[in-house]
């Protein structure tokens, strides 16, 4: 288990910094090390008591607005995972704690530091840089993890500990792209948002895991629509509610020239034949490329069934994915709804099983139950100052005993995995200088600044 939980960290680490860098954070005068104060939060928030929740929709209203309109400059943050597996009656366990901190600027920096301790105890470094990621992993004794020792050692003269470099590819780009960000912040409007008056200033707790039911409840309406009508155009299908409430809630705010920036990553063929971007809202713009004849033209060309139709949103679905399939997919036949209602009722035993495969156990999962909360913290001013989630996965997994075979019995095991992460605002924290220490590109050592 300890290489696959050591290269979940190694891989994770800054998937924890680019979660917390798409989530908005103004700083705080206080650098994010206190309550707010001041104000009066807002129409009748100086006569709320703590503890209430908020039902006016003004108030609600100017705290998403204040979420929605800040800039993201810097943040520390400190997490924690825990996953347990029992099989056998004997529970194997690995915790991880994480603590770090990011900059944004033009491009992201960001230092990650990890413990994980199972068999035996281990360390993970990483640093994301304008060039690269940085890492370094190892075994340390004791029982503890003296990361400022170990940054030390990045520098010593003698026997220092080593970096791999891995270039960043797109990430810096996506981490800094307004879009992404827009785009992240306005994942938290799929679930209904529950505000409460805290004593510093309010408190925003969103469900994940209620707002996805409610996605795929919306998306088996959607495929029940399809099924009866697979011949809709793609207008037609942009045009049901289901589609269109998820369009303008995932770009709301976000502008076509803020799109532009991720169009990049898309093939050569695509992201060069793309209409002007202009001023208008990336919903509009995308809802446009199906009225456009000469993007149409250009991207489909004039063979079969092409030449029938004038733009995308005269392309009937089922005439689309018969196409895109090579004639193997008959929408009319597909099911589906019955598709959706599937991975409604086992997505939960799949992420399960995931972790499960993390964790190197064999066996059928059931029972899965998730959970994800996201809480955003803001002051009187309503201007954000922290962020947190907290997570669960858990799972009954029916694995073969060694006694007896399949047909004539099985074991029930069991694991769980709890995820705890929180972000507090600061202007600009301290990042450790790389100055001094080196890094290997798998062939030769060279120096770092």
């Amino acid at each position: 288990m300890k290489r696959k939980i050591l290269s979940l960290a190694l891989s994770g680490a800054f998937a924890v910094s680019a979660l917390f860098g798409l989530v908005a954070c103004k700083p705080r005068e206080d650098n994010g090390t206190g309550g707010g104060t001041g104000g009066t939060g807002g129409t009748g928030s100086g006569t709320i008591a703590p503890g209430t929740v908020i039902t006016d929709e003004t108030i609600k209203n100017s705290v998403l607005s204040s979420l929605a309109d800040a800039s993201p400059e810097g943040y520390t943050f400190t997490g924690s995972l825990e996953l347990a597996a029992t099989q056998s009656e004997k529970t194997d366990t690995q915790k991880i704690q994480l603590e770090g901190a990011a900059r944004f600027g033009k491009t992201v920096q960001a230092d990650a530091y990890l413990s994980i301790d199972g068999d035996g105890l281990l360390y993970v470094l990483g640093f994301l840089r304008d060039d690269a990621f940085y890492a370094a992993s190892g075994e340390v004794e004791g029982k503890t993890v003296d990361f400022t020792a170990l940054k030390a050692q990045l520098k010593a003269k003698e026997d220092p500990i080593v970096l791999e470099k891995a270039e960043t590819g797109p990430l810096q780009t996506i981490l800094g792209a307004p879009a992404a960000i827009k785009l992240a912040r306005n994942v938290a409007t799929f679930a209904e948002g529950t505000l409460t008056k805290t004593e510093g200033g309010y408190s925003l707790s969103v469900d994940l895991v209620k707002g996805a039911d409610a996605l795929l409840s919306g998306a088996e309406q959607l495929a029940d629509a399809i099924d009866k009508t697979p011949a809709m155009t793609l207008t037609s299908l942009f045009s049901q509610k289901f589609i269109d409430d998820t369009l303008t809630k995932l770009l709301g705010g976000v502008t076509a020239k803020e799109l532009s920036a991720l169009a990049q990553f898309l093939p050569e063929e695509v992201s060069g034949i793309l209409p002007e971007f202009g001023n208008g809202s990336a919903k509009d713009y995308l809802l446009g490329l199906l009225r456009s004849g000469s993007f149409y033209t250009a991207l489909a060309g004039e063979g079969e069934p092409w030449q029938n139709y004038q733009t995308f949103g005269e392309v009937p679905l089922s005439e689309l994915v018969g196409a895109i399939s090579g004639g193997e997919a008959d929408l009319s036949t597909l099911g589906l709804k019955k598709i959706v209602q599937d991975f409604r009722n086992g997505w939960k035993d799949k992420l399960a099983a995931l972790v499960c495969d993390l964790l190197s156990i064999e066996g059928e999962v059931s029972g899965g139950e998730v959970g994800l909360l996201l809480e955003f913290s803001f002051d009187n001013e309503k201007k954000p100052i922290g962020f947190s989630a907290d997570a669960f996965v858990a799972g009954k997994i029916a694995a073969q005993t060694e006694e007896l075979p399949a047909a004539e019995g099985t074991a029930q095991n069991s694991m769980r995995a709890t995820l705890k992460l929180s972000a507090t605002c600061a202007s600009s924290p301290e990042l450790f200088d790389l100055a001094g220490c080196k890094y290997t590109d798998g062939e030769e050592t060279h120096p770092i600044g």
